[in-house]
């Protein structure tokens, strides 16, 4: 018992001393250093690519959109969602939510239950889409600097096909988004492959960015059985 006091006791001695060198100073190292001290995660090797691409693995996806071109008054905004089923629109609903239905949000300099907090108005810059994939739905969360909403979207699967893993849905976004004044604008398209009887296989669209190839974009909306179609739409 005594020998173990006395080794405790240098114990706290050797401590001691080394916490009187011990200096202070502003820690300047990156975030990355700081957050992964043991280089754990090789946090400067990855890109945001491959992030991007690990999360898509655990079914996420995010699409952040710039609005252009950039709003300099006051109009009505509207995210349109359009469900079309065999070619045919079955179901079309606005899915985002802003103040009165505008193209603007609210912001304060403070917190809001702080003295001398002010309310300001600011034009919506972008739009952002997040989605968590499963097997039978897709959770979409639509976001903006003024809030967000969230729905989830039924994939139409033939249920053979459904147990095999197969008649996936895929992502297709458009390059081209600028808003024209009371048109809808497309942005983003989820759809699903069609089985293609020639080669005994589930085919999809090529292109990924579907303001390129008018020929394929057109391929996709004839063959696809099922697709929801995001469009922004800009109006007095």
């Amino acid at each position: 018992m005594k020998k173990i006091l006395v080794t405790f006791i240098s114990i706290l001695i050797s401590i001691s001393a080394i916490s009187q060198d011990i200096q202070y100073r502003k820690d300047d190292r990156s975030q990355n250093v700081k957050e992964d001290r043991f280089n754990e995660y090789k946090v400067n090797s990855i890109s945001e690519t491959d992030i991007l691409k690990a999360l898509e693995m655990a079914g996420v996806r995010i699409f952040d959109i710039p609005i252009s071109p950039v709003f300099e008054k006051e109009y009505n905004l509207s995210v349109i969602l359009d469900e079309y089923v065999d070619g045919e629109k079955v179901n079309s609903q606005d899915i985002i939510y802003t103040h009165r239905g505008k193209n603007v949000y609210i912001y304060f300099t403070k917190a809001p239950m702080e003295e001398e907090s002010v309310p300001y108005f600011d034009y919506i810059p972008k739009l952002t889409f997040f989605s968590k994939d499963n097997d039978t739905t897709l959770l979409l969360t639509t976001e903006h600097y003024g809030g967000s909403s969230m729905r989830p979207l039924k994939k139409n699967k033939v249920e053979e096909w459904q147990r095999q893993g197969l008649q996936p849905y895929w992502w297709r976004t458009y390059s081209k988004t600028d808003w024209k004044l009371n048109e809808e604008v497309p942005l983003l398209v989820y759809a699903s492959s069609w089985y293609d009887e020639r080669f005994n296989l589930f085919r999809f669209c090529s292109v990924v960015d579907l303001s390129l190839n008018e020929e394929e974009t057109k391929e996709l909306f004839d063959n696809t059985p099922h697709c929801y179609v995001i469009s922004l739409k800009i109006y007095e």
